[in-house]
């Protein structure tokens, strides 16, 4: 089946936009991103940050300059003082401070949020239990999106490295993934998510491939 993807963008009248929030952030240099709707306001937004005497670092993100998805953090410069990310909620926030391990500002126009150290140091503890888990797992199943940009095209590689470990491996192929389909596999000691990252964060059940890779 043939998609098409049409890009939005959010509209925004000027004085919708609390510049003034971004007063508080401290240091010298601001890696700035947003998610596509709100990549239109990147050039205001840098703008104000310039007029405060901040470096504001642009890099290429996953589709174009400074656009940032939840599993793609390259358009964020790890190096800079502070990351900022305009967006909506913190799902992609969240995911990137992880793949980062640096906390990230979010600014929504209306609120200035943080994801916090602390946030990152408890994923890390949750995705150390499952690396433990995965090594002592006998089945395992990999989890496999169809949906374009999440499609992992090596998967038959990556299940030859875990049948290596001495483990069953099966492999689950879904346009949408059910965790409450779990329930029909109980001989599955743990999944492994070649998809969306976000998927794992908060599922004891589920460990991102990143986290494995190093075993296989």
């Amino acid at each position: 089946m043939k998609t098409l993807f049409i890009e939005t963008r959010r509209k925004f009248k000027d004085s919708e936009i609390k510049y003034k929030l971004l007063d508080g952030l401290k240091g010298k240099t601001i890696s700035l991103a947003a998610t596509i709707q709100y990549i239109d306001l990147i050039p205001k937004v840098k703008s104000y940050l310039e007029s405060k005497n901040k470096k504001v670092i642009i890099k290429q993100g996953a589709h174009r300059k400074a656009h940032v998805l939840g599993c793609n953090s390259s358009a964020l410069d790890k190096s800079a003082d502070i990351l900022l990310i305009i967006t909506d909620g913190t799902f992609h926030a969240i995911n990137n401070a992880i793949q980062l391990q640096k906390p990230i500002y979010v600014f929504t126009t209306r609120t200035l949020e943080k994801i916090e150290q602390k946030e990152i140091d408890a994923h890390n503890k949750k995705t150390l239990t499952k690396q433990k888990k995965f090594l002592t797992a006998k089945t395992v199943g990999l989890l496999v999106s169809t949906k374009h940009g999440q499609h992992q095209k090596t998967i038959h590689k990556i299940k030859g490295k875990i049948k290596k470990l001495d483990k069953e491996v099966y492999i689950f192929e879904t346009d949408n993934i059910n965790t409450d389909e779990f329930e029909n596999f109980p001989q599955i000691q743990i999944w492994i998510n070649t998809a969306c990252p976000g998927l794992a964060r908060d599922d004891m059940r589920i460990i991102n491939l990143s986290d494995i890779i190093e075993f296989i």
